[in-house]
């Protein structure tokens, strides 16, 4: 039986001079018309350009080829630009095939007979792929329009009133038992000196009264499936055990018996088993501490449901399994400080009045454990006090890099020491200062014309911290012996807590630093890898406030641009699919695919993908022992035939 040869087109593009002062195309046009393998050949300048997709076209109407080979540039630049001209003559993109003979041949060989050569083979290769090119069939669905953010500090309580502006549904997912971040923990914020609560308590409450949000505090994201456009989110919600008729009264709190230390105020502070992390906190609903709490130790107490006005105690709640359907997702976990209790130069937990400046500013704050009063351990007012900056960073054993924020919180010290206690002698010993703009210059003047003293120390890994009678002595090189009351450690920001653990969940990447990347830090500093999952905050790299409240606003204004209601969007056509018939129900495919994009029938004893969630990565295909799961698009029949096609033509 006589089988029809397929017709196959051939177009060999100059690319201007690029690809044609280095490759002999006619010899190669010559070359192909002896093989008697395509049905057409053209060579033409510039193929992507209008003329050039004009041109392309007009070809493809007239010969109406069973495949097209384009030998030009990269396909990552352009092969999606000649599949969608074929796809509107009718011509399926995977009869598209691009033989890349600029990037792989004309720019890298400079004998032009040897490249006129790698250019036959390439194209050699590519014919023997199109030949076995089968049909893929686009597939469209309807985008979902909510958004869910992962992390409930400034940058995802921006992001969340951003997005319901928009008249979209947000689910705002918080860890700790309340909104409000690292932002509420501190008094003012600099260089401005704006109030921190003053700021943050407005939208707090915004997002308290808006119908669009849905605040699930004291809540982990425990999976992710899905894609852009359709990310299926599984929330562990935590039983508070105190409903949400309570109003945060705080009539609980003192009839509690149980005294713990508080995470909120960094252990200086103390609270209740049943407590809140701040007045005014959303949720106000307080919460209780299970593994604390004499109820749920031996049942010894129940003194909060007597004091409850509202009888919002509830000891029986159970933690919620939450399936959030969402079209995309922000991260916005932030960062932790930095540790420093490894330096034991710097007398950190050994020193009493060695304080890091997070502490400091708990310390400072009117929230804080001691009322907003600057204190010693005693009780007493410092009257000198040393910060040190860049402690534990810009070293290889602690944070290696510059977190560009510690600088202009440092100086801020001798702003809030001044306030209250005038005479208070303040010094900053530094190395580097590094100051981001004219408004922290501006800060740093103002602090040196006020009297806070800058004292240089040439290497800060020599800096020494040791008690001296009731003072501090700081020593170090290229200064000469400070004495202070109190210290306070600069330390810089690392990633958050759990980062690692996320990035896997939801297969994207991090960067040298640990904190999530970018997909371009140029032009796309709040995108990721993955399409649909964004980056907001100091979860991209340390920042300020501003800068948070701007990668959040940026975030979520990509979102609403593309996930319009109503909008539909094209699915991964290539995906992998696995053959029942030599499934033999290893699992190992489940266990490798990065997009949890395959399910095990148990009835069958075999594999299943779920097409709609695959991306077509091939991650499985490669792990398959018993060559079951195929890639469309790029079968081991297609690949074998190209590298045979490379190798003997």
């Amino acid at each position: 039986m006589n089988v029809e040869k397929p017709k196959i087109a051939l177009f060999l593009c100059e690319c201007s001079t690029n690809i044609s002062n280095f490759i002999d195309l006619q010899a190669v046009a010559d070359w192909a018309e002896s093989t008697e393998d395509f049905c057409f050949i053209e060579v033409c300048n510039l193929l992507c350009s209008p003329d050039g997709k004009k041109f392309f076209t007009e070809k493809l109407k007239e010969h109406k080829p069973d495949g097209i080979i384009v030998a030009a540039c990269s396909p990552k630049l352009h092969e999606k630009t000649f599949q969608d001209v074929a796809e509107e003559v009718g011509i399926n993109m995977s009869r598209v095939q691009m033989a890349n003979i600029r990037e792989n041949v004309s720019w890298v060989t400079k004998d032009k007979a040897k490249a006129t050569e790698k250019a036959k083979a390439m194209i050699k290769a590519a014919l023997r792929r199109v030949i076995l090119a089968e049909d893929l069939e686009k597939v469209t669905m309807e985008v979902i329009s909510d958004i869910l953010i992962i992390g409930g500090g400034i940058a995802g309580i921006e992001a969340a009133l951003t997005a319901s502006k928009a008249g979209r549904k947000v689910y705002l997912v918080e860890k700790d038992v309340s909104l409000g971040g690292s932002v509420i923990k501190t008094e003012e914020v600099a260089p401005n000196m704006e109030c921190s609560p003053c700021l943050l308590a407005p939208r707090l409450s915004e997002v308290r009264d808006d119908a669009n949000i849905t605040v699930l505090a004291n809540s982990e994201i425990t999976d992710v499936l899905g894609f852009y456009g359709n990310f299926l989110v599984k929330v562990r919600k935590k039983a508070r055990y105190v409903e949400e008729t309570c109003i945060g009264c705080e009539a609980c709190f003192d009839v509690c018996p149980v005294t713990l230390k508080s995470e909120f105020h960094l252990g200086l502070g103390n609270r209740k088993a049943i407590y809140a992390l701040f007045p005014g906190s959303v949720p106000a609903a307080a919460v209780i501490d299970k593994q604390h709490c004499k109820h749920f130790i031996d049942n010894s107490c129940d003194a909060c449901v007597s004091a409850c006005p509202f009888g919002s105690i509830n000891f029986e709640e159970k933690d919620e399994e939450l399936e959030i359907n969402v079209g995309a997702l922000v991260v916005a976990t932030g960062s932790k400080d930095g540790d420093v209790s490894n330096f034991a130069e710097l007398g950190y937990e050994k020193i009493k009045n060695v304080y890091t400046l997070p502490e400091f500013e708990r310390i400072a704050s009117s929230n804080g454990p001691s009322g907003g009063k600057i204190q010693l351990r005693n009780g007493e007012q410092p009257l000198s006090i040393a910060v040190i900056h860049c402690a534990g960073s810009l070293r290889d054993d602690g944070i290696p890099y510059c977190s560009g924020t510690c600088c202009v919180d440092a100086i801020k010290v001798g702003e809030l020491v001044r306030k209250q206690i005038p005479e208070a002698k303040v010094f900053n010993v530094h190395n580097d200062l590094v100051f981001v703009g004219p408004k922290e210059n501006a800060f740093y003047r103002k602090q040196v014309k006020e009297g806070t003293q800058f004292i240089k120390c040439t290497d800060l890994k020599t800096i020494q911290i040791k008690e001296k009678g009731n003072k501090i002595m700081i020593d170090g090189k290229g200064f000469n012996s400070i004495e202070a009351n109190m210290v306070v450690l600069a330390t810089g920001l690392e990633p958050a807590s759990g980062t690692n653990e996320l990035a896997d969940m939801l297969n994207i990447d991090l960067g040298k630093d640990g904190f999530f990347k970018a997909d371009h830090d140029l032009l796309n500093e709040t995108g990721s890898a993955l399409e649909g999952i964004y980056i907001a905050g100091c979860s991209a790299g340390p920042c300020n406030v501003a800068t948070s409240v701007t990668r959040a606003r940026s975030a979520v204004g990509d979102i609403i641009s593309k996930l319009v209601p109503g909008r539909e969007i094209e699915l991964e056509i290539m995906t992998s699919i696995i053959d029942e018939d030599k499934c033999g129900g290893c699992k190992l495919c489940i266990s490798v695919c990065p997009y949890k994009a395959i399910i095990f029938d148990e009835e069958k004893n075999i594999s299943i993908v779920t097409e709609a969630i695959c991306r077509g990565c091939g991650t499985c295909v490669a792990s398959c022992p018993s060559g079951a799961a195929k890639a469309k698009h790029f079968t081991d029949e297609q690949i074998y035939a190209e590298i045979g096609g490379l190798l003997y033509g």
